[in-house]
C-alpha cells in the first residue's frame, strides 16, 4: 500500500472522496492480511482500483456536461445509473465482508456513511441556502427550503415525486433538484444492511436473495415505465436493481476472466457507456428497458478489472483518476451553480461560455471542499466526535429548512410591497379546488362537484377553465349559489374528442366521455366548454378523425380538431343540454409576475415596465384564428359564445396586469389568479346564482 493509504477501523483505505452515489469509504480495498469472503478472490480486488475512480469521473462528467450543455449531450444523465452500479458493488464488498467474518457493526456502518456524505453536502446546502436568502423571491425560497428539508432528510426524490404535474417548476429552477439520487441510494442502504443481516442469520442464499430483488424491482421499473414514468423515475422501488447489478459482482467476484476476454469485456462496457451517452435523449422514456445500457456497461468494465485494456490505459489515467477522486463534491457543486444561471437569465440556459466557467469553478468548489472539509472529517482524528457534528448539523440545516418553508420563504424580507405582492402572485396554485368542493380524482383527471338546486350545469376542459373555479365558491360562500355546479377538467386537456397526447397527458383522452357520461347521468342542463384554443396547435398533438391520425399544427388537423368539437357539442345537445363556448382568454407574457422582476448576480429588483398595460386589441388578435373557429362551430350547432376578456381586462382600450392596489391578477401568463377571480369573474353568474 502507498503512503497515502490510511487506516479506518482496522481496514486499509485510499482517503479520496467518493461521490455519494457510489460508496461509504475511500476505497474498494480490505486489510491487507485479510481477503474479503474467499480465498478464490482475484487479488487486483483486494486493493484499491484506479480504474474504478476513473469510470467515477466518466459518470460525473458525463451528468456535468449534459447539464451544462443539455444539446450537446444530451444522454449524459446516464452517468447517475453508472454511480448506482458502482455504489452497489463498493459497498456491497465491504458489507459481504464484514457479515462473512462477523464483524459488521450498524453504527460503525452508518458512522462511515455521515463522514462520507454529511460534510461535502452540509457545506452545500448552507451555501445554496445563504444564496438563496439574498437572491430568491420569496415563493423561489419557499421552495429551496422544502427541497433543503427533504435533502436533509435524504428524502429529495420522494420530495420532488410529489411536485411532479402539469403546474410544477421548471426542474431548472430547483437547485437542490440532483439530490433524487442521494435519496435513492441513502434509502436502498437503510434496507440493504437488514436484509443481508437476515439472510446471513438464517443462512439463506445470499445469491437467490438479490435475484429475486433484482428482478422485482426490474419489473416495478418495466411497469412504471410505461404507466407513470415521473414515479419510474424518482422512486427507489424502480431504481434498486442498479444497486443490486453492482451488488452482484461483488457477490460473484471471484470470477476472473482470461486476459483477452476481460479487454474485450472492458471495449464493450466502454461502447456501451459512450452509445448511451450519445444516443439516448431527455425524450425517451427512461429508465425502463434502456437503462439496461449503461448499467450493463458500467458492470463489464467493473467486471473486466484493473488490467483490462481500457480499464488500464483510459481509466487508470491520473488526471481521470483525479477526477474520480473529487466526483462527489464536483457533483453536489455544479447543478446548484447551473440551476442559479438559469434562474438568473429568467429560465434560459446558460451561454457556453457561462456553462464553462460554471464547470470550472464546480471542480475549485469540489477540490477545495475534498481537501479542506471532507478529507479531515473522514481521515483525521477524533472522527467518532466529528461524525456526531456533522450529523447535528445536518440535522439544524434540515430544521431551517423546514422553518423557512413554512414561513413561505420570509416574505418580510422586502420592505417593498410590490416585491411581496409579485412573489405571493407567482406562488398562487391556479388549478386547485376549492375549499367546498367534493374531489374526485379520475386517472389524473379532476371531477368535482360544489353547490346544490335543481338547476344542474357542468364545466368541461383545462385549467383555463378550471380557473373560474373560485368564482363559483364565492357565490357558494355569498349564498348565491343556486345550481348543482360540476367540473369535469385536466391539465392541458382539452374538451374535445380523440385528441391524442402522450406521457403525462395522455389519460386527457378521456376527459371528453367522461364528460359526457356525467350529463347523461346527472341530466346535466348547461354545459360550459372552454380551453387555451391557442395552446392545441403544436406538432406532439394528434387529432383522430376519419380513422387518420393528423398533427394539431397542421391546417388538415386544426379542421379536424373543430369538426370534431361540433360533433361533440351536438352529442351533448341531443342528451338535453345547452352548450356554451368560452372565448379564448386574454394571455400574455407581462401577465406573468415572473416577467415584472429583472434578475442580477445581487439579487432582483423590480422592471422598470413592470405593470405596464397591454392594449386589448394586441390580446384578442393573440385568440383571432382560434375565435373565428368556435364561433363556426357555434353558427352551425346553436351553441352560445361566452367573452372572458370584460371581466379580465374591463371595457377600456387597455388591459392592465393590475387589479384594487396594484394586486396581479395573473400568476403566470395565462392563469388568473384565484383571488381576482372570486369578486371579478361575473360572465359565468347567469348560469350559476
Amino acid at each position: 500500500m502507498s503512503s497515502a493509504e490510511a487506516r479506518e477501523g482496522g481496514r486499509v483505505a485510499k482517503p479520496a472522496p467518493r461521490r455519494s452515489a457510489s460508496d461509504d469509504v475511500a476505497r474498494h480495498v480490505v486489510p491487507a492480511d485479510r481477503e474479503i469472503l474467499e480465498t478464490a478472490a482475484p487479488p487486483s480486488w483486494n486493493s484499491y482500483r484506479p480504474d474504478i475512480d476513473g469510470l467515477r469521473a466518466f459518470a460525473v462528467l458525463s451528468v456535468m456536461l449534459h447539464h451544462a450543455f443539455p444539446e450537446l449531450v444530451r444522454g449524459g444523465y446516464v452517468g447517475v445509473d453508472v454511480f448506482f452500479v458502482i455504489s452497489g458493488f463498493l459497498i456491497s464488498s465491504i458489507l459481504f465482508a464484514e457479515f462473512t467474518e462477523a464483524r459488521f457493526s450498524l453504527t460503525a456502518f452508518y458512522g462511515r456513511r455521515v463522514r462520507r456524505i454529511f460534510p461535502a453536502l452540509a457545506v452545500c446546502l448552507v451555501a445554496v441556502s445563504a444564496y438563496g436568502f439574498v437572491y430568491l423571491m420569496p415563493h423561489e425560497l419557499a421552495q429551496l427550503a422544502k427541497h433543503v428539508f427533504f435533502g436533509a432528510g435524504f428524502l429529495s426524490n420522494i420530495a420532488l415525486w410529489s411536485e411532479t404535474g402539469y403546474f410544477d417548476a421548471a426542474a431548472t429552477s430547483k437547485p437542490l433538484l440532483h439530490l433524487w439520487s442521494l435519496g435513492v441510494e441513502e434509502q436502498f442502504y437503510i434496507l440493504w444492511p437488514a436484509l443481508l443481516w437476515l439472510a446471513f442469520r438464517i443462512k439463506a442464499s445470499v445469491a437467490r436473495l438479490m435475484a429475486v430483488l433484482f428482478f422485482a424491482s426490474f419489473a416495478f421499473n418495466v411497469v412504471l415505465c410505461s404507466t407513470n414514468i415521473a414515479a419510474d423515475f424518482y422512486l427507489p422501488v424502480s431504481r434498486f436493481w442498479e444497486l443490486l447489478a453492482g451488488a452482484g459482482l461483488a457477490w460473484r467476484r471471484q470470477t476472473v476472466l482470461k486476459p483477452g476476454a476481460r479487454s474485450f469485456v472492458s471495449l464493450v462496457g466502454l461502447a456501451a457507456l459512450l452509445a448511451s451517452v450519445a444516443l439516448f435523449t431527455p425524450e425517451i422514456r427512461f429508465p425502463g428497458w434502456p437503462a439496461l445500457l449503461p448499467v450493463a456497461g458500467a458492470m463489464a468494465i467493473i467486471l473486466a478489472g484493473p488490467e483490462a485494456a481500457v480499464n488500464r490505459t483510459v481509466f487508470s489515467k491520473p488526471a481521470v483518476v483525479f477526477v474520480g477522486l473529487i466526483s462527489y463534491p464536483l457533483y453536489i457543486w455544479h447543478w446548484p451553480l447551473i440551476s442559479y444561471a438559469y434562474v438568473m437569465r429568467s429560465g434560459k440556459p446558460p451561454t457556453p461560455l457561462m456553462a464553462a466557467g460554471l464547470l470550472a469553478v464546480s471542480f475549485l468548489l469540489a477540490w477545495v471542499t475534498y481537501r479542506f472539509i471532507e478529507y479531515p472529517v473522514r481521515f483525521g482524528a477524533h472522527r467518532r466526535r466529528r461524525t456526531q457534528i456533522v450529523a447535528a448539523s445536518m440535522a439544524i440545516l434540515g430544521a431551517c429548512g423546514l422553518v423557512t418553508w413554512i414561513q413561505n420563504g420570509f416574505p418580510e424580507r422586502f420592505p417593498g410591497l410590490d416585491m411581496r405582492k409579485i412573489s405571493e402572485a407567482k406562488a398562487d396554485p391556479p388549478f386547485q379546488p376549492t375549499k367546498g368542493m367534493e374531489v374526485l380524482d379520475v386517472d389524473h383527471t379532476t371531477v368535482a362537484h360544489l353547490g346544490q338546486g335543481e338547476r344542474k350545469v357542468a364545466f368541461g376542459g383545462d385549467s383555463l377553465l378550471f380557473q373560474y373555479g373560485p368564482r363559483v365558491q364565492q357565490l357558494a360562500d355569498d349564498g348565491r349559489l343556486a345550481a348543482n355546479t360540476y367540473f369535469v377538467s385536466g391539465g392541458s386537456c382539452a374538451p374535445v374528442p380523440s385528441v391524442i397526447q402522450r406521457d403525462y397527458f395522455a389519460h386527457c383522452a378521456n376527459l371528453p366521455g367522461l364528460l359526457a357520461d356525467l350529463v347523461r347521468r346527472e341530466k346535466i342542463q348547461s354545459v360550459v366548454l372552454g380551453a387555451s384554443w391557442v395552446g392545441y396547435s403544436g406538432e406532439n398533438v394528434l387529432v383522430e378523425r376519419d380513422n387518420r391520425r393528423l398533427p394539431l399544427n397542421s391546417e388538415e388537423g386544426r379542421n379536424a380538431f373543430y369538426a370534431n368539437l361540433e360533433d361533440y357539442v351536438r352529442m351533448l345537445q341531443d342528451q338535453g343540454a345547452n352548450v356554451y363556448l368560452v372565448l379564448g382568454p386574454a394571455v400574455h407574457s407581462r401577465f406573468n409576475p415572473a416577467e415584472m422582476v429583472i434578475r442580477s448576480l445581487a439579487g432582483f429588483r423590480i422592471a422598470a415596465d413592470a405593470g405596464g398595460e397591454i392594449p386589448t386589441a394586441t390580446l384578442r388578435a393573440n385568440n383571432a384564428g382560434f375565435d373565428a373557429r368556435l364561433r363556426i362551430v357555434a353558427e352551425h350547432t346553436g351553441a352560445t359564445l361566452l367573452d372572458p376578456f370584460p371581466d379580465v381586462c374591463g371595457s377600456g382600450e387597455d388591459c392592465s396586469p393590475f387589479f384594487a392596489a396594484r394586486e396581479p391578477k395573473f400568476s403566470d401568463g395565462m392563469h388568473l389568479r384565484p383571488i381576482f377571480v372570486r369578486e371579478h369573474l361575473h360572465f359565468l353568474d347567469f348560469l350559476l346564482k
